[in-house]
C-alpha cells in the first residue's frame, strides 16, 4: 500500500488502457496546490495548453514549491508525474490565482489536459485549489460554512463557465478541501447544457453547503454526477454534510491530519484507493455536533464571530502560515494582547456563541454513550438467547 506519488510511481498504464479514476483527481486537484502564475495562460491569453513537464522545470522549483506545507511531498509528487507513463502527456491551461485581503478571497484554479480516453477523446480536468497557506483563505474558509455563497464560489461558477466555453467536447471538475466544496457549487449553479458536459465531479473532503443553498441550486439536477470521497476521521468534508452518497478511504494518519492528501491509502499496483465502510464513530458524532452549531447561529452572531477571530488571529501580524510558525513566539505574544483589548460585551457575546457548542457536544456524548449502552446490551441478550436455543 502507498500514497498518491507511489501510484503514480507505480501505475504505469496510459488513460486509454485504464480510465480516469478518482485517485487520478486527487493527482491533479494536489498539483493545483502548486504557484503557478505567469508561467500558465490565463483564461483570456486564447493559448495553447502547455506541458506540464515545461512549467515544472528545474528554473521554476522555488516558485511552484513556495508552499510550505505540501513542498517536499509535493517534490515527490512532481518528479513521479515527470517520470510517468501515463501522465506523460499531462498538459495545464487558463490559470487564475487571486489573493484580495480587502475582499477576503483567496481563489485559484487550472484546467488540466491529462490525455486520451480509450475513445480518443481529450481527458480535461477543471481543478479548484483548496486553502492555501494565506490567512485570508483560512477565513473564507470559516465564512464558506456559514454565508451562501461567498464570493469565491461565485468565481468559481464564472471560472468554469469561461474555461468550459473553451473546451471541445465533455470534462471533469474537483478540488481537495474547498476546492471540492467550489467545483459542486460551479456544477451546481450552472446553465443544464453545461451540465450535461460534465463527466463527474470530485469533492476530495470538501465541505457541503446549508439547505437553503442546496434548494436554491437545485443540487439534485447534478447529485448523480458528484463524487464524495473522505478519509475516516473527517471533519472538514463532513461540515454541514446533507446526508448525500460518500465513499470513505483509509489514510495512514489519524484525526485531522487525515485532511492531508498524502495521509489516504492507494493500492499503487490496482490504482484505487483502500476503501472502509463508514466513517469512524467519533468523527461522526464530532461533525454533527459541529454542523448543528453553525446551523443554529443566525448571521449576525456569524458576522460577529468570525470578524472577533480572525482580528486575533490577525494581531499576529501574520499574513499566512508560514510566517505564523517562523516567528511564533511574536504571533502568540500579538494574539494575546488583542485577546486582553477585546471589551466585555463581545468578550461575552463570543463565549456565548462557543458556550452553544460545547453544550451541543455535550448532548451527543450522552446520546453517544446511551447508545453504545442499549447497543451492548442488546449483544449481551443476544448471546444468552443463542446459548439457550443450543441447549
Amino acid at each position: 500500500m502507498g500514497n498518491i506519488t507511489d501510484y503514480v510511481n507505480n501505475f504505469q498504464h496510459t488513460f486509454r488502457e485504464s480510465a480516469f479514476s478518482e485517485v487520478d483527481s486527487l493527482v491533479l486537484c494536489q498539483l493545483s496546490y502548486l504557484k503557478m502564475k505567469h508561467l500558465i495562460p490565463g483564461l483570456e491569453d486564447g493559448a495553447d495548453f502547455l506541458l506540464f513537464r515545461e512549467i515544472a522545470a528545474k528554473e521554476h522549483e522555488e516558485q511552484i514549491f513556495a508552499d510550505e506545507r505540501y513542498r517536499e511531498d509535493n517534490q515527490k509528487l512532481v518528479e513521479a508525474v515527470l517520470r510517468s507513463r501515463r501522465f506523460a502527456e499531462l498538459k495545464l491551461n487558463y490559470y487564475i490565482d487571486i489573493l484580495d485581503k480587502e475582499m477576503e478571497i483567496q481563489f485559484s484554479a487550472v484546467t488540466c489536459c491529462a490525455g486520451e480516453d480509450a475513445d480518443g477523446k481529450p481527458i480535461f480536468y477543471i481543478a479548484y485549489r483548496g486553502t492555501d497557506e494565506n490567512l485570508v483563505g483560512w477565513k473564507e474558509d470559516f465564512t464558506l460554512a456559514f454565508s451562501e455563497p461567498v464570493v469565491g464560489q461565485l468565481y468559481a461558477a464564472r471560472y468554469m463557465r469561461k474555461a468550459a466555453g473553451h473546451l471541445p467536447g465533455d470534462f471533469y471538475l474537483g478540488g481537495h478541501s474547498k476546492g471540492g466544496n467550489l467545483a459542486v457549487f460551479a456544477a451546481m449553479s450552472s446553465s443544464a447544457a453545461l451540465q450535461e458536459r460534465i463527466r463527474e465531479v470530485f469533492s476530495h473532503d470538501g465541505p457541503g453547503f446549508k439547505p437553503q443553498v442546496l434548494e436554491r441550486y437545485e443540487y439534485e439536477r447534478i447529485s448523480e454526477k458528484v463524487n464524495k470521497i473522505l478519509p475516516g476521521s473527517s471533519l472538514v468534508g463532513m461540515l454541514l454534510e446533507n446526508g448525500s452518497a460518500y465513499h470513505v478511504v483509509e489514510s495512514s494518519s489519524f484525526g485531522l491530519w487525515q485532511h492531508n492528501p498524502y495521509t489516504w491509502v492507494v493500492d499503487p499496483e490496482e490504482g484505487l484507493f483502500l476503501h472502509r465502510e463508514d466513517l469512524k464513530n467519533g468523527a461522526k458524532f464530532m461533525d454533527t455536533a459541529v454542523t448543528d452549531w453553525i446551523l443554529g447561529l443566525d448571521d449576525e452572531q456569524v458576522g460577529r464571530f468570525s470578524d472577533v477571530l480572525f482580528k486575533v488571529l490577525g494581531a499576529s501580524e501574520a499574513d499566512n502560515l508560514i510566517d505564523f510558525k517562523n516567528d511564533w513566539k511574536k504571533s502568540l505574544s500579538g494574539i494575546l494582547q488583542e485577546l486582553k483589548e477585546l471589551d466585555e460585551e463581545t468578550r461575552t457575546e463570543i463565549e456565548d456563541i462557543l458556550k452553544e457548542l460545547f453544550d451541543i457536544a455535550g448532548q451527543m456524548t450522552k446520546r453517544e454513550i446511551q447508545s453504545r449502552i442499549q447497543e451492548g446490551f442488546q449483544g449481551i441478550q443476544e448471546k444468552f438467547s443463542r446459548k439457550k436455543e443450543k441447549k
